[in-house]
């Protein structure tokens, strides 16, 4: 059926092509201007021709009134416009300089004079940005060249301002993007010139893949709530970029931004007293105009960007004493104070008299530094903190281009054209000096082409084709021909240790080698590169008709996504030095020589440290990847490939000049993903309740090319049916009480929605499934007999001891992971809802305030399918009681309910959230020369996100991904991961202005010196984001740490109160309530009984904590950031600007989510800080 459906929107493009199909899709990135026209006495005039005049290019577009005196002339070009009215009988009449903006529909009435009289020209006052929107239920915020140039933008992409939206907020999550009304930041989609910019594969990444720089762009608009049915494919945002084009006077400029550490402040952390490096330099030019006046037009765009930052870095390293056996614990790590323990062979703390191996010191010496914070750390004495500023360097490139031609009075043709490559640093290094940052290479691409035909004066016809494509390549150290420090060092530490690499373990990447081991921060080891390049090409038509008061729209899309790239996911060998927690094998004893120094908690910590002292490997691993046919592969590459097809109809019913409905029906079929040489596979005989099925789990090769081409990863949903339904109405009254609180005909829109709008599975999802068997093993060698000995890891204390010079025995298993997908797995969706008003003041006022909600189904989440059974670990350890979070369990595989993976990721269309908000904004324009001209526009949001998932694979900073009981949704939803949304903001107020001061002169001298200064703003002040209290214990055995419990069972969840009676930091001095404002939410700073006992402790295995999801509130952030902007006009075209900008030009320490896992020593305290004072210098020179 979809193949079918494909082919039918490649034969309804062809014919869209000749303007024969009466079909629209309406994600362009033009505008509409629509209105009544009417004579001196107010009654309406049908059958004149309004005319609207492009002044920059000299396009010409009209349309006929209907007989109730109703127009609309639609898909304009974004720009000023001047409209003419004539009709016989009466003098012609124009309204010069109408605003037509991306996304919007501009409401321009026309009053005609009798016939003899003179033609009336009147100067249009309307600005789209304050204008009140009566023609639908819409929400959203128009961001015009202005705004984009003049406001402080730190990065100088424009998609920054759509945070000056109500119901917008900035997430925590590595994605760094953002969230509109409650949506998660990957459900917003992007769009320039009206086709496709979004990342298929990891959407969330705010711009999109190709998004012009703010010298390219026109103007955007973010459309925050309720859209039409012309608009799909996500159930976020819509935001949708003009890109700029030429016209009939050359016009451009070049420029240069730049920003310097000599200007700015240091990071709150940095202990060097001194700010972190920082230089970038973003310069570039633009030109555009006339290819042919009033024929064609051209503008291109070129802009470089040259970055170096220093990023503060924090690091556990072991003390001088801990790299040679000594630790030096301090009380409270063991019963009696603090003690010594000495882990060398002569020692009566050495269990079984193994020597500290010299190459494991020398190993520590040669890559970890020594603390540079005696004293602090995770476990002072033995592991403290070294902290650091790592620099990064990027470049990137950015070409920008379009040309639009007017083939003839019907027929406009326009290209576009937005590329950028670069590389870029996505990690830091290890320690100074390592040489293992992350490189990334990428580039991205977006092209369109469309085609704009005027049937007739009522009858428009669009016609588009887009392309979109990106390269990416995460290259880590010795792929990429870095040399690769650790790697080396590890390797030196193999051979010096006597050991060598197993035969089995290997392949072209087995030189690089990882070694984990407790205490110190990360992995000692290599990434393996990976790569993508994924596009999407995107084909639609559009054809707008307007009949009497009715503007009919129906229309098309068609995706067609392609993702090529590999993952190569534990490809590099890793030994992992956990003996003693891996085997139940204390290395250490206590002072009094008995073996009760325990293997859970700090204690647990430092035995698996001598584990790697003495060289004792607990288990040597690597993912090995084969293809359908059993033979083994270097990559798991694969090429992926899906198929999307939207339609919808909408009509715009004018039912009277001062009441519109909006109606229509969209429908969407993502197509089920497929790999293009069949190598793909997924569980066929799936059991709910996660045990073993009879005859055991199936795995079949599905997909095209598979041998098995009706299966496929799961089963098409055709149910995607998403109606809209909206109004708008204007009252009119004239006279009276009720005409006073409407302010009289024009002055109020009250209005209000409601619509189903879905969402699509993204590549980075899916791709995962890579890994199903039969395509990835995990393989496993672990130094024991067999591999049956853990199943009892009581009998391992009275089993031999791994010995040193053995240094790994080669028995091997592999158990494959699974990367599974519910086999009816539903089409995400939302139903949105709001109901507002829009009301014009007195002086230039316009208030918005709008009711706005939504409710999420069946949204994307990832669980763990490999659950911990209680009777079994029960059974295993020989008791029917709650295990002890102090207890040591690690036997996880023979403790889950099947035996047959190490783990397994369900993915599940389980999510659920709601959203109430209320938004209010208030616009001021400023229009009067002798104070000043500019606006000032203010948004507060009152909102509260609620979700059991708020994102399927990347969590918000405080927030993991899996949930602490996946057992709950099996039916559906599971009621302990109900809590609020990780990006959920309860209050946030937003405060921007662009201000020209009034002072003009007209000593030529005077002027340049005192005249043309402007000033710009963005003030932003919200509420703390929610965060989770995580144990230091995995319960649930899925590799996370699950959350904490209440020490006291009965205590409710209380609510956050700071430790300090200030607010907040002191921005000069950095002094105050400092970074530990923070510490400890569950010991003090949250009331929950009456007698304040809120100790949080590690949760049980066999039963998950008690502390709630997303039960506490972090830090607030307020920034302000400020610009001043001096213009020297040469004559009237040419001009220079100088500016200064100054982010967070107070220098407030805003800090980030404190560290939330109870074991730390840093629990409760934010170990990191957003941004200080950034100062930027910028010279431009326009005409």
């Amino acid at each position: 059926m979809f193949k079918q459906m494909i082919r039918f929107t490649g034969v309804l493009f062809l014919f869209a092509l000749v303007g024969a199909v009466n079909l629209t899709f309406g994600q362009a990135s033009d505008g509409t201007i629509s209105g009544t026209v009417t004579d001196q006495a107010g009654a309406v005039v049908a059958g004149v021709t309004v005319e609207a005049t492009n002044q920059s290019t000299g396009e010409k577009r009209s349309a006929t009134t209907s007989d109730s005196g109703a127009y609309t002339i639609p898909s304009l070009t974004v720009g000023l416009y001047n409209v003419t009215a004539t009709g016989s009988g009466f003098a012609s009449s124009t309204v010069q300089s109408v605003k037509v903006s991306v996304s919007f529909n501009t409401t321009q009435d026309l009053v005609l004079s009798p016939q003899g009289a003179s033609e009336t020209v009147v100067i249009s006052t309307g600005d789209a940005q304050t204008q009140i929107n009566t023609t639908d239920q819409q929400l959203s915020t128009l961001l015009d060249n202005k705004k984009i140039i003049d406001l402080p933008l730190l990065n100088r992409d424009p998609n920054s301002l759509v945070l000056l939206a109500p119901g917008t907020v900035q997430t925590q999550s590595g994605l760094g993007g953002f969230s509109v009304n409650g949506q998660r930041e990957r459900n917003n989609n992007f769009l320039v010139d009206g086709t496709d910019n979004n990342d298929t594969d990891v959407p969330g990444i705010p711009g999109g893949l190709a998004t012009p720089n703010i010298d390219a762009t026109q103007e955007f608009r973010v459309i925050t709530g309720n859209f039409n049915a012309e608009y799909g494919r996500n159930s976020g945002a819509i935001i949708t970029t003009a890109t700029k084009n030429g016209t009939n006077e050359f016009h451009g400029g070049a420029y240069i931004y730049y920003r310097s550490d000599a200007y700015s402040a240091r990071d709150f952390f940095d202990i060097t007293g001194e700010a972190d490096p920082l230089q970038r330099k973003q310069f570039g030019g633009s030109i555009g105009g006339p290819i042919i006046k009033e024929k064609a037009f051209f503008f291109f765009n070129y802009e470089g960007d040259r970055f170096t930052r220093g990023s503060q870095q924090l690091r556990t390293v072991p003390t001088a004493a801990a790299r040679i056996g000594i630790f030096n614990l301090p009380a409270g790590v063991l019963p009696g104070g603090a003690q010594r323990i000495d882990a060398r062979a002569s020692s009566i703390n050495n269990t079984f008299g193994f020597p500290v191996n010299p190459a494991a010191t020398a190993l520590l010496n040669a890559i970890f530094p020594l603390p540079n914070r005696p004293g602090i750390g995770t476990l002072p004495g033995v592991f403290e903190e070294f902290r650091f500023s790592d620099t990064f360097r990027d470049t990137q490139d950015q070409y920008n281009a379009r040309v639009d031609w007017n083939l003839s009075q019907k027929h406009t043709l326009t290209g576009s054209l937005n590329a950028n490559k670069g590389t870029f640093i996505f990690s830091p290094n290890t320690f100074p000096g390592t040489n293992d940052q992350l490189v990334t290479p990428q580039k991205g691409y977006r092209t369109s082409l469309s085609l704009t035909s005027n049937l007739n004066a009522n009858m428009v016809n669009v016609a588009q084709i887009g392309y979109n494509r990106a390269e990416a390549t995460f290259g880590g150290p010795g792929d990429l021909g870095i040399s690769t420090t650790i790697g080396d060092a590890n390797a030196r530490f193999l051979a010096a240790s006597g050991g060598a690499p197993t035969p089995a373990i290997g392949g072209t990447n087995g030189r690089l080698l990882n070694l984990t081991f407790a205490g110190p921060s990360g992995v000692l080891g290599s990434f393996d590169t990976q790569f993508r390049f994924s596009g999407t090409t995107s084909i639609s038509d559009q054809l707008t008709y307007v009949r009497g008061n009715h503007t009919f729209k129906g229309g098309f899309e068609a995706r067609f996504i392609y993702s090529n790239g590999a993952n190569n996911f534990g490809r590099s060998e890793t030994l992992n030095f956990n003996v003693p927690t891996d085997f139940g094998i204390p290395l250490l004893q206590n002072n009094a020589g008995t073996a009760d120094l325990s293997l859970a908690g700090l204690a647990g910590t430092i035995q698996n440290f001598s584990s790697f002292l003495f060289g004792l490997v607990g288990q040597q691993t690597q993912s090995q990847f084969f293809d359908k046919n059993g033979n083994r592969t270097d990559q798991d590459y694969r090429g992926f490939r899906t198929r999307e097809l939207n339609l919808f109809y909408q009509d715009t019913w004018r039912v009277r000049p001062n009441l519109t409905l909006n109606y229509g029906l969209r429908y969407e079929v993502n197509g089920v993903p497929y790999e293009v040489n069949g190598q793909l596979s997924t569980l066929v005989n799936q059991d709910p309740s996660g045990f073993r099925p009879a005859g055991g789990f199936t795995f079949q090769l599905v997909g095209q090319n598979s041998g098995n081409p009706g299966q496929g990863l799961y089963e098409s949903d055709y149910n995607n049916f998403a109606p809209r339904f909206g109004f708008n109405y204007s009252p009119a009254f004239e006279t009276g009480f009720i005409s006073k609180i409407t302010g009289g005909p024009g002055k109020m829109s009250i209005r209000g929605g409601y619509g189903v709008f879905y969402d699509r599975v993204f590549g980075n999802l899916f791709s995962n499934a890579r890994g199903n068997p039969p395509f990835q093993q995990d393989f496993a060698n672990f130094p024991v007999d067999t591999v049956d000995t853990i199943a009892r890891p009581t009998t391992l204390v009275a089993s031999p001891v791994v010995p040193v010079d053995a240094f790994i025995f080669p028995v091997i298993f592999a158990l494959p992971g699974n990367n599974q997908f519910q086999s009816k797995f539903a089409t995400p969706y939302t139903q949105a809802y709001n109901f507002g008003f829009q009301r014009e003041l007195g002086n230039a006022f316009l208030l918005e305030a709008d009711y706005v909600g939504n409710k999420g189904t069946n949204l994307l989440r990832v669980i763990d399918g490999q659950l911990v059974s209680v009777p079994r670990v029960n059974a295993i350890l020989g008791t029917n009681r709650t295990i002890s979070p102090t207890s040591t369990f690690n036997n996880f595989l023979n403790g889950s309910l099947t035996q047959d993976f190490f783990n397994v990721a369900l993915n599940l269309a389980v999510g659920q959230s709601n959203y109430n908000a209320m938004q209010l904004r208030l616009t001021k324009t400023l229009s009067n020369s002798r104070f000043g001209l500019g606006q000032i526009q203010g948004a507060y949001t009152w909102s509260h996100s609620i979700d059991n998932s708020t994102d399927p694979l990347v969590g918000q900073a405080g927030e993991r991904t899996f949930p602490r009981d996946s057992s709950g949704f099996a039916g559906g939803f599971s009621a302990p991961e109900r809590g609020n949304s990780g990006f959920d903001t309860r209050h946030r107020f937003v405060l921007n202005f662009i201000y020209e001061l009034p002072f003009k002169f007209e000593n030529k001298a005077l002027d340049l010196v005192l005249g043309n200064w402007s000033m710009s703003s963005i003030a932003q002040a919200q509420s703390g984001n929610p965060y989770s209290v995580f144990g230091g214990t995995d319960s649930a055995g899925s590799g996370f740490g699950q959350r904490a419990d209440f020490a006291d069972p009965n205590a409710p969840v209380g609510t956050f109160t700071r430790l300090g009676a200030t607010a907040g930091l002191d921005p000069r001095t950095q002094t105050g309530p400092t970074r530990d404002q923070f510490r400890n939410p569950c010991s003090g700073t949250v009331t929950v009984t009456a007698t304040g006992n809120t100790t949080c402790t590690n949760q049980r295995i066999g039963r998950q904590g008690t502390v709630a999801r997303s039960a506490f509130v972090g830090p607030a952030f307020n920034k302000v950031d400020f610009s001043l902007i001096k213009r020297i006009p040469v004559t009237e075209r040419y001009k220079f600007t100088i500016r200064a900008d100054f982010f967070n030009i107070f220098n407030r320490v805003n800090l980030r989510q404190p560290v939330n896992t109870i074991n730390s020593s840093n629990f409760g305290q934010s170990t990191s800080a957003f941004d200080p004072r950034i100062v930027q210098f910028v010279g431009r020179f326009d005409f």
